[in-house]
């Protein structure tokens, strides 16, 4: 392993992140809200084995990286996942998704500014009780 390369696996070469999967109760609800509220896209949808199975990305084809959503879900607040992180253009976005949040009772955190890096930012929840983080100035580009 390259020394100062976390990417690199010792002759595997680089590695990407490409997906991130999320147990759901109710896969097609989760899609639906990822396609709504975050602006994503149903990239893919089949049953699978046992499972409906979506994949959503903020990008229009999905090819850098996507959510997989499965069935199985747990409930309540001992989930396996923190939050996932979305940036925006600008503040007014941030403000514009949790307004939008607020009146639909999933606002978690009022946008506050952490300043660099973390920059001015809000939490919701997906239908899962997944926190969802919108944040600008985190110096992401698109």
């Amino acid at each position: 392993m390259n020394e100062g390369d976390p990417s690199d696996l010792g002759g595997v070469g680089k590695v990407g992140l490409t997906h991130l999967a999320l147990r759901c109760r109710d896969t097609s609800a989760t899609a639906k809200f990822y396609a709504s509220v975050c602006g994503m896209s149903i990239v893919h949808e089949r049953d699978g084995d046992s499972m409906p199975v979506y994949w959503v990305s903020a990008r229009p084809l999905g090819l850098d990286f996507v959510l997989v959503l499965l069935s199985g879900g747990e409930e309540g607040p001992n989930r396996r996942m923190d939050h996932l992180g979305f940036t925006v253009e600008s503040r007014a976005a941030v403000d514009h998704v949790a307004t939008n949040a607020r009146e639909l009772g999933i606002l978690e955190y009022e946008p506050q500014d952490s300043g660099p890096p973390v920059g001015y930012w809000t939490i919701i929840r997906d239908p899962d009780g997944n926190w969802v983080e919108f944040s600008f100035g985190q110096d992401i580009q698109f």
